[in-house]
């Protein structure tokens, strides 16, 4: 497992199921490539929930959009 990992580093399908981990979804009828790759990277535990670093990844890419919008004088 790479020592940092990025937002950016993962695709479309893996940021949406961490979002809906982070809502409190499931990852109930998603692409099982998809939920054992962000498992092998440690974003996602054994039981399917959102681990500790899957958190972490989320919440950065959540404070830089935020920053980046502060920059740019965008309020959303």
């Amino acid at each position: 497992m790479p020592a940092t990992i990025s937002w950016d580093d993962l695709t479309r399908f893996e940021q949406r199921v961490l979002i809906k981990l982070f809502g409190g979804g499931t990852t109930r009828n998603e692409n099982p490539t998809v939920v054992d790759g962000l498992r092998f990277r440690g974003l996602v535990d054994e039981n399917d929930n959102l681990s500790m670093l899957g958190l972490l990844v989320f919440t950065l890419a959540i404070r830089k959009q935020q920053l980046d919008a502060l920059r740019t004088g965008r309020t959303e």
